[in-house]
């Protein structure tokens, strides 16, 4: 148990909590900063079984947020470069990297299976596809955004992106991100991940912002 003595140290830890997180079956969609950040701190402290999902290569530019890449990895399938990645860190977890571009076509068929979903693609369209099809799934879904110097995350149960998304969202301008904000933003959905799958079920379907300029966390119940 040394590999998780200090998450077991916690008082509102336990074995038994440990044992939940290790049978959980999770998916994440998009191998990016977000994902990067959320199955590090997953696979470093209890879920063992961790599926990446992605169809795209390293960039140069990537490397400012996406904290598991080097420059050695610049060509190379980020799917593949995120498991063999983690696995350094956890030997005994077992990650698969699934190399498929997303959309409505394979979507039902992707999810299946897993527990747990996390939305840490980077693009609207794709993002309202995988919560719709997580909801009618009755899988539960974790949404994560970074765009400029804001950020947002939702643990979907019972609703999904569509309730809240106006469809004008779609044709906005993208900003840049500077890579501390895609941490920030990835780190807090992570632990309210995790405190969900061991019992605390006070974050589900609703939506957290957080203003990095205002240092200010938004709070909405859908």
């Amino acid at each position: 148990m040394s590999r998780y003595s200090r998450v077991l140290e916690l008082s509102t830890f336990s074995e038994e909590k440990l044992a939940i997180l290790k049978s959980k079956n999770v998916l994440i969609i998009g191998a990016g900063g977000v994902c990067q950040t959320v199955a590090t701190y997953l696979v470093t402290n209890g879920v063992e079984n961790l599926t990446i999902c992605d169809f795209d290569n390293a960039e140069i530019s990537n490397l400012n947020r996406q904290i598991l890449l080097t420059e050695k990895h610049i060509g190379e399938a980020k799917a593949d470069i995120v498991k063999k990645q983690l696995q350094k860190r956890n030997g005994e977890a077992k990650i698969k990297s699934l190399y498929t571009k997303i959309d409505k076509n394979n979507i039902d068929h992707v999810i299946l299976g897993f527990d747990v979903v996390v939305d840490a693609v980077d693009n609207w369209p794709t993002k309202l596809v995988i919560s719709e099809a997580c909801k009618k799934a009755k899988i539960l879904s974790l949404h994560i955004g970074v765009d400029g110097e804001s950020g947002q995350f939702c643990l979907f149960k019972n609703k999904s992106l569509s309730d809240i998304v106006d469809q004008g969202v779609l044709d906005e301008p993208r900003d840049g991100v500077l890579g501390p904000m895609v941490g920030a933003v990835s780190s807090l959905a992570t632990l309210h991940l995790i405190r969900y799958l061991v019992g605390d079920h006070n974050f589900i379907d609703t939506l957290y912002f957080y203003k990095a300029k205002t240092n200010e966390i938004v709070k909405v119940d859908l």
